[in-house]
């Protein structure tokens, strides 16, 4: 598909072409494969500050014209007097010489590329920029056609694992066989990485596991992780087991997840329902929201990726818009994956001009892939200072709902006590644990995880075994938000009440003094 597009817009006339993909290698490939296919073939020059240009074909009559061609402004000069018609010049990371931080003599470059842009069509000419990002100045902006090289999708990363175990031998000589049951999973584990990558990390598995297996596929998820976290601007977590079940209460919540559960499935698309797109959690601080986003990843078994909006963020002009490209090109091939968004306000909520309109552009893109997105990335998006929230995000199709999370219930509260006494390996009797839950009420999950942790240490200090008496002194030592600040807390909830579905509406009563009904 995408040579297919690069040779439409080269051979119909197309001056300037941008290919943005941090495999610089893998797209001068493909130009060069779709410059072979075509009739007539067309020859292909290579430029980079090290080499200046170079051809790829054997060297001849265009010898004179590549020296000394390092210099990006004489490298723009130099395609004029170098081969006849029909020919690609690849310019690599040429965005660097294109910006007025990073490049004193960038208005040369661009002056001199806006000359030659005139008479490029004229001659089969074509300029393709090959790079992680090009920053194209408003003279260019209308003139430059932009393309996104895909990462690697799975048949092509079977390919590269099957590479990867080409003539692979033990050292006792023996063959290593790729096992086929196997090899699904490898794939799917090699997910979001480029073809690079995706070599080394078999290649490494392989090496310390002796084959594909069961671990060689950790391992190659626990490098994929670094892989992504290098990137700087989104982590990759493998989510804890347990499910939903790692969290008390919220089954107002649960029961919308269980619901979303099986629509990812292949049997879900043929009966015509779409991805789910996910959930916009606002709750109390402290009400579990984070810890909810971990438990849906583990209920779906899918990968965790958390951005960070403040990673994406760069002094330099068009990079923040370029780090969003980068983040949503990631989430997409390593998808189906959860994206966990956590206090969002914090990135979004002063989307403004004081940085030039960068927040706002970055916004506007990652507002408009919330929209438009068809691939199976679930979001879980967190916020506690609802009221700084730009309005768009609680707009219908953005998430399939919004939630609202107050403090647990007395039956709720009990369960949480529960999973965090067991989860320490503590235990105190039912009685004692309802008792806690009935005197923590306005208590978060995180206040009654601290009482937890506070009532052990006074045991461990004691010298012996955990007690309610211990829990019972922790309880009264630790004063919940909803006491120190009651009017934000309320701030809260009334947002909720009108715009939010309550993940842990309060149980009906039943009861009460009975009347007996008389018609007169």
């Amino acid at each position: 598909m995408f040579r297919d597009d690069l040779t439409d817009y080269i051979l119909s006339g197309h001056a300037l072409l941008s290919v943005i993909s941090h495999e610089k290698d893998r797209a001068i490939e493909q130009v060069q494969a779709a410059a072979k296919a075509m009739k007539p073939e067309r020859k292909v020059f290579t430029w980079s500050i090290v080499t200046g240009w170079q051809a790829d074909q054997e060297e001849g009559e265009d010898d004179d014209a590549l020296q000394d061609t390092n210099k990006p402004d004489l490298a723009i000069q130099a395609i004029a007097n170098i081969g006849d018609e029909n020919a690609i010049f690849v310019l690599k990371d040429f965005g660097f010489y294109m910006r007025q931080e990073t490049y004193p003599e960038f208005d040369i470059v661009i002056g001199w590329l806006d000359e030659m842009r005139q008479v490029l069509s004229n001659e089969a000419k074509t300029i393709v920029f090959v790079g992680p990002d090009l920053p194209i100045p408003n003279s260019l902006r209308h003139n430059v056609t932009e393309m996104e090289l895909s990462l690697p999708d799975e048949g092509e990363i079977e390919q590269h694992v099957r590479f990867a175990c080409e003539g692979l031998e033990t050292a006792d000589g023996k063959k290593v066989e790729v096992s086929e049951d196997r090899v699904p999973e490898i794939v799917r584990a090699c997910k979001g990485m480029t073809e690079s990558q995706t070599i080394d990390r078999v290649a490494l598995a392989l090496r310390k596991h002796k084959g594909l297996n069961g671990k060689a596929c950790q391992t190659i998820l626990h490098e994929k992780a670094g892989v992504i976290r290098s990137s700087g601007i989104l982590t990759y977590a493998e989510p804890p087991g347990g499910g939903l079940s790692i969290v008390g209460g919220y089954q107002a919540l649960k029961d919308h997840v269980l619901l979303d559960k099986p629509c990812f499935s292949k049997e879900a698309q043929a009966f015509g329902l779409e991805p789910p797109k996910g959930l916009l959690l606002v709750g109390i601080p402290g009400c579990g929201k984070t810890l909810l986003t971990l438990a849906i990843a583990s209920e779906f078994g899918f990968p965790l990726i958390a951005m960070d909006v403040a990673n994406l963020m760069s002094r330099y002009v068009g990079d923040s818009e370029g780090n969003m490209r980068e983040a949503i090109r990631i989430l997409e091939r390593v998808a189906p994956c959860v994206l966990q968004l956590d206090e969002i306000e914090k990135g979004f909520g002063g989307s403004g001009d004081l940085d030039g309109g960068a927040s706002r552009r970055v916004f506007g893109q990652f507002i408009k892939w919330l929209n438009d997105r068809t691939s199976p990335v679930y979001v879980v998006a967190t916020a506690n200072e609802v009221r700084s929230l730009p309005p768009e995000f609680s707009r219908k199709g953005r998430f399939d709902e919004i939630f609202g999370l107050d403090v647990p219930q007395e039956a709720e509260r009990a369960t949480i006590f529960g999973i965090h006494l067991t989860r320490r390996g503590q235990q105190i009797g039912k009685p004692a644990i309802e008792e806690l839950a009935r005197v923590t009420e306005g208590y978060t999950g995180a206040d009654i995880e601290q009482s937890v942790k506070l009532g052990m240490k006074m045991a461990f200090s004691e010298g012996c075994a955990l007690g309610v008496e211990h829990l019972t002194d922790a309880v009264k030592s630790i004063v919940p938000l909803s006491k120190t600040e009651p009017q934000r807390i309320q701030a809260i909830r009334d947002w909720c009440k009108t715009r939010a579905k309550q993940a842990n509406p309060e149980p009906k009563k039943t009861g009460g003094k009975k009347q007996r009904k008389v018609t007169v």
